[in-house]
């Protein structure tokens, strides 16, 4: 068999049906389809079960206790009968030639280990929010990754198994931004990686995410360079992997913000600014629904005019065209 969809699950039940079927249904289907469920305390699994006994290339693996993505992958990765990988999150979705495309590059270009895609960002409603054609424009991607920038999104990975076998796998210290680092070390080794030009994958901005990611991913961005920038020794990056274990259990415990939604909104509003060529409302729409979610926050209506300023002439011009 040449393709393993390997995708780990943690309570994503509002999404995890979409994001099954839009492997289910790939042009190309001939593969495995192995979801781990990582100790999901909603009805994740119920659906899983429900996908597999309608569809024989699901196999099923549950954790009966909550271990971590990255735990969850090598787990995945030791049993997998695929020569390829092919990574899947829960809440995204890929779109129907994604393994065709990535699986037809690989065949042919026999030398390259890692394959990802240029994407599409959606959001809480599946609703396109940009699209993201940069990925397949980066020429150094190892300055890229010691720069925290995503190379592609992980979900999008095509990876060859001998590959991520031969450098050892996920390190599973790392809670976030685990692909970034094991993208460094296959590069380390000699890895060649092509992203493919195609927006093959829709990558799904969660609120969750939106609030806790950008400081955790930081701070392992800030261990990635101790390994491979300072080359700092093994235990002085345990130590620091474990003062963030403890920080980000902290911060877990304590209440979301009040606004998490206005600061989703505004996050997206920005994302679709950097990122749209065209579409230029959706910066503008995203914003609105952020100040309708929290009306008393004064720097949205600095963003507000910001963006009307920003719209304003290109509203004057085609009004003057059509005059």
């Amino acid at each position: 068999m040449l393709i393993t969809v390997l995708m780990p699950v943690y309570n994503a039940e509002d999404y995890l049906a979409q994001s099954i079927e839009s492997i289910l249904t790939q042009s190309c289907s001939n593969f495995e389809f192995l979801i781990i469920d990582d100790g999901s305390t909603d009805n994740s699994l119920g659906i899983i079960n429900e996908y597999a006994q309608r569809d024989s290339r699901i196999v099923v693996l549950e954790n009966k206790v909550n271990i971590g993505l990255a735990k969850s992958l090598n787990k995945g990765v030791g049993i997998a009968k695929g020569s390829y990988i092919a990574r899947q999150d829960a809440d995204d979705l890929s779109a129907p030639h994604r393994l065709d495309a990535q699986l037809s590059y690989a065949l042919s270009h026999p030398e390259v280990d890692l394959i990802g895609s240029n994407s599409f960002v959606i959001d809480i409603n599946g609703e396109i929010v940009c699209q993201v054609d940069s990925y397949s424009k980066i020429t150094d991607r190892w300055q890229g990754l010691l720069m925290r920038k995503a190379i592609f999104p992980h979900g999008s990975a095509f990876i060859k198994k001998s590959k991520l076998v031969e450098v050892g796998l996920y390190d599973e210290r790392f809670f976030y931004s685990q692909d970034g680092e094991l993208w460094l070390r296959l590069i380390s080794h000699g890895a060649i990686v092509h992203t493919i030009s195609l927006p093959l994958y829709y990558y799904r901005e969660m609120p969750k995410q939106t609030l806790k990611k950008y400081d955790a991913q930081a701070a392992f961005h800030q261990v990635k360079r101790m390994i491979y920038v300072d080359k700092v020794s093994t235990t002085d990056i345990d130590n620091k992997l474990s003062i963030i274990a403890s920080s980000l259990a902290a911060k877990s415990k304590s209440n979301p913000a009040s606004n998490f939604m206005a600061i989703y909104w505004k996050s997206l509003a920005n994302t679709a600014y950097f990122n749209s060529m065209k579409g230029r409302s959706r910066p503008f729409k995203y914003l609105i629904r952020s100040i309708r979610a929290n009306r008393n926050e004064i720097s949205n209506f600095y963003y507000l005019k910001a963006f009307i300023v920003y719209l304003l002439p290109r509203s004057l011009t085609a009004f003057s065209r059509k005059s």
